[in-house]
């Protein structure tokens, strides 16, 4: 019982501690004019289900990096370099945020 116990209690940590729960937290509630203050102007926004989808972009360009294999070898193995791009979800209903998301794309 005990170990089952431990068990929810990390399930719980984990999913109220993700980076979609924190996202979610932040802006719900929150009016559009604060999330356009944060993100700038959004790429698109459509209609969904009588919501307005408002859609930020970030990209970020990552640097290729040395993978340390904790030992010496003659071929070091390098991550290539790789363009990040953040896609930010807000579904708007009369001026004010109820559900935000994000997607993360990764392209070399």
């Amino acid at each position: 019982m005990l170990r089952h116990l431990y068990i929810i209690l990390i399930f719980l940590m984990f999913t109220s501690c993700g980076i979609q729960r924190k996202l979610t937290r932040t802006w719900v509630g929150k009016p559009v004019s604060g999330v356009k203050r944060q993100f700038g102007e959004p790429v698109a926004i459509t209609e969904a289900s009588g919501d307005s989808v408002y859609v930020f972009e970030q990209t970020e360009k990552l640097q290729s990096t040395e993978i340390s294999q904790g030992r010496l070898t003659l071929d070091p193995i390098i991550t290539p370099k790789v363009t990040k791009t953040k896609r930010f979800y807000f579904n708007v209903k009369n001026g004010s945020v109820v559900k935000a998301r994000l997607e993360e794309e990764y392209r070399r």
